[in-house]
């Protein structure tokens, strides 16, 4: 079972989450579940921890939001994320995530990303076959998904990413692909709350 980290009162974020969740097809949603039923992996099959073999996590994928609404949110988070981290921060971060939120946001500084389209998706809305094959080369300490609601796309792009810790915000399908869930208050999370969200990831 994720734990759930609460930043904020759930009933907000439970109306935001719902709103955002009929926005998903049936058709995804018939996707996600046969996913789930045919899946080997098991989140919890690795213990969740803020370090790998005795050390701080080194390297990080942050999966970028689906809505272009939360492209501002992201870019914040990115560049007091690469702050905190120093000045090895750029080489320690990967970017991943839709095309057109990332042509939102100013990647310099940033040397490790990949940009999807909806060319890279099935046909059931859900990662293909390349973009698939492209997450599973991915060896991450901890995967951070900046989308607000839930996601189908990039929550099962972090399934399929190999890492320890898997966060993301609160939402009641979170349980099956984050190992610790974020509840903020209200549409979106402040800066006040990225130092909780870096000492979980174990950023000092």
């Amino acid at each position: 079972m994720a734990k759930l980290i609460l930043f904020s009162h759930p009933l907000e974020c439970r109306r935001n989450q719902h709103k955002r969740t009929l926005e998903v097809s049936k058709k995804t949603k018939a996707a996600l579940w046969w996913k789930k039923l045919r899946a080997n992996k098991n989140l919890g099959s690795k213990t969740m921890s803020l370090s790998t073999h005795g050390r701080s996590a080194l390297r990080f994928l942050i999966i970028l939001p689906e809505h272009t609404t939360e492209s501002e949110l992201a870019k914040r988070f990115m560049l007091a994320m690469r702050n905190a981290l120093g000045p090895a921060g750029e080489s320690q971060i990967r970017i991943l995530g839709p095309a057109n939120v990332g042509n939102l946001i100013n990647m310099e500084g940033f040397h490790d990303f990949l940009f999807f389209t909806e060319a890279d998706l099935n046909r059931w809305g859900l990662p293909g076959k390349e973009l698939n094959w492209a997450c599973q080369r991915i060896q991450v300490d901890a995967v951070l998904d900046l989308n607000q609601a839930f996601a189908p796309i990039s929550a099962t792009i972090c399934s399929t990413v190999n890492a320890p810790l898997k966060v993301g915000f609160f939402s009641e399908e979170g349980d099956q692909y984050f190992n610790v869930m974020i509840q903020r208050h209200g549409t979106e999370l402040m800066e006040s709350g990225f130092k909780e969200i870096f000492q979980i990831l174990g950023i000092r």
